[in-house]
């Protein structure tokens, strides 16, 4: 059970680390291409400037959604963890009770 929810956590994660990485890409060949373009040395800082910008933004949201599902699934593990703690701690008491009763 615990080895489905770590493969299906590291599944997503490994799927959004290929997004980023694919976004960081075309971020990068845009770049290459702007360079290449026939445009001033104003006109290509303006548009490098303009996309460093909005692929900042993209990143800044990316890493935060991954926060936020790191945090939620830190949370989930730990109330999971909590109930088997106390279903655990449970069946102690109830062993030495039968055990040794004092």
């Amino acid at each position: 059970m615990f080895h489905s929810i770590t493969q299906d956590r590291g599944d997503r994660i490994d799927a959004r680390a290929l997004g980023l990485g694919l976004l960081i890409g075309a971020a990068i060949g845009a770049g290459a291409a702007l360079l290449m373009a026939p445009a001033s040395g104003e006109q290509t800082r303006r548009q490098l400037r303009r996309h460093a910008r909005r692929l900042a933004e993209q990143g800044s949201d990316t890493l935060s959604t991954l926060r936020d599902d790191a945090d939620e699934t830190a949370r989930r593990l730990a109330r999971r963890g909590m109930r088997q703690s106390r279903k655990a701690a449970s069946r102690v008491r109830e062993l030495t009770r039968d055990v040794a009763p004092w």
